[in-house]
């Protein structure tokens, strides 16, 4: 059997956790070129990304794996594609290699010779020479899959020592003990403090009097430095949303530079109107881990008010009930049905990740929204937020019926009538004796009649209100 012959038949292992490591799969040994044994697995494309996570987020050596080299083809060639051809090529190295800049280490050519910087590229304790790599190649036969080979797995230099980690008796003391930069979610929190106006040196009080308190370092994140949250500071304060005077070159450009965190875009058509669908990777594992057997909510009243097209937010509560966005729609119709166009796109992103993904429910805060497709897509109940309905209900009572007394009268009403409801103890008469005792007030109980009624019928039949 042929060296291609024998990796196309390899089965393709796709493991249910979230990220993955070396440890979780089961590697083969290949024919390589000039008689050596490759050690490689086939994977979905997809997961490459777990993979690479996983692998960073290593107990016995953390680190951080960083592209090293790419190559790309274009999917479309006039040639005959062959059966070892390579759609992408990705050469991913850890961190603190392949330079070494401790006191006698070996720097590549390219990076000795160029000129010198008032701050170097490199430190002795985040290059170290580490040989630790792996590729990654998307064949042209299979798109889908991804070809990982992983020859060299072990943290050392090239005399095969240990390099950084807990095994380093030279990093001890030192951030080689830990995983170069800092995790996602604390680059979020930081990013968030400065986003609000929270000043540099009260982001890094808080940080010093926080790592003091659990008696000094003990990971990375607990190695955030002055300088760091500055530079990220300077970086947002030069960054531009408006990239072009013109909004839809201004959005294309945006979303070509955003790719990995596009997972649905539409441009205006003849027929469709605009969306786009906002996912990082840090919110699609909250979505798996906070969504999966629970609850999403939508809230769909952000900007609705200032913004030309309002954003729509997907939530997921967490274990102490704080609401998490996981998802961010930008269209101008979200609650006439066009939701199928991204919401079908959401679920087969998180599916893909974790094929056993299942929603317990989905809880709407607009009687308009297409609660079919909803239904349809994610095969649970839709909820309605029992706080969005009486919010909504006394924003247009205060608008809608000028005398404080009857307002009064027909807010009680209409908090009896749902609290009956959700207590399993009155369905939609109640609704219907309350349209006819306030019958003079023909305001509300237009919009009452023509917005609410029919909707919050379908829903006390089936008792799904659900207080927030």
């Amino acid at each position: 059997m042929t060296r291609w012959d024998e990796i196309l038949t390899l089965p393709v292992q796709n493991p249910t956790i979230l990220e993955f490591s070396a440890a979780d799969i089961t590697w083969s040994m290949v024919e390589g070129w000039k008689d050596s044994m490759d050690r490689l697995a086939l994977i979905p494309f997809s997961r490459v990304g777990d993979f690479v996570r996983g692998e960073s987020n290593s107990k016995a050596c953390p680190t951080r794996f960083h592209v090293e080299a790419r190559r790309r083809r274009s999917p479309t060639m006039t040639c005959k594609p062959k059966v070892d051809g390579i759609l992408e090529y990705i050469l991913y190295w850890c961190s603190f290699g392949p330079d070494d800049y401790r006191k006698g280490g070996a720097v590549r050519p390219s990076r000795s010779s160029c000129g010198k910087r008032k701050t170097p590229a490199g430190r002795p304790n985040t290059k170290r020479g580490c040989v630790c790599h792996f590729i990654v190649k998307r064949l042209i036969a299979e798109p889908s899959l991804a070809l990982v080979i992983y020859n060299h797995n072990k943290h050392v230099d090239k005399k095969g020592t240990p390099c950084h980690g807990p095994m380093d008796k030279m990093a001890v003391g030192t951030k080689a003990m830990f995983a170069p930069y800092i995790s996602d979610e604390l680059l979020l929190e930081v990013m968030s403090l400065l986003y609000v106006g929270i000043p540099v040196e009260t982001i890094m009080q808080r940080h010093t009097e926080m790592v003091e308190k659990q008696g000094g370092p003990s990971n990375r994140d607990d190695l955030l430095t002055h300088r760091y949250v500055r530079r990220l500071e300077r970086k947002m304060r030069r960054s531009v949303y408006e990239l072009d005077d013109d909004d839809a070159v201004s959005m294309n450009k945006w979303v070509e530079n955003n790719q990995d965190c596009v997972f649905f875009y539409e441009d205006f058509s003849d027929n469709d109107t605009f969306v786009l669908g906002i996912q990082t990777d840090w919110q699609l594992q909250q979505m798996i881990q906070y969504g999966n057997r629970s609850l999403l909510a939508s809230d769909s009243k952000f900007g609705t008010n200032k913004l030309k097209y309002p954003v729509h937010s997907i939530l997921v509560f967490d274990q102490q009930k704080n609401a998490i966005p996981v998802a961010w729609i930008i269209t101008p119709n979200f609650t006439h049905g066009e939701i199928y166009r991204w919401m079908g796109a959401l679920y087969d992103r998180v599916r893909t990740k974790d094929p056993t993904w299942q929603l317990g429910g989905f809880i709407i805060d607009d009687p308009l929204t297409d609660v079919r497709t909803m239904r349809e897509v994610f095969q649970c109940p839709v909820l309605i937020s029992l706080w969005r309905v009486r919010h909504a209900w006394h924003k247009n009572l205060m608008s809608k019926c000028s005398d404080f007394e009857r307002r009064s009268m027909m807010a009680k009403r209409l908090g009896e009538a749902i609290s009956s409801i959700c207590r399993g103890n009155g369905d939609t008469e109640l609704f219907q004796a309350f349209l006819e005792d306030f019958i003079d007030c023909s305001g509300f109980v237009d919009y009452f009649k023509a917005l609410w009624f029919p909707r919050l019928g379908s829903q006390a039949t089936r008792n799904q209100c659900l207080s927030l």
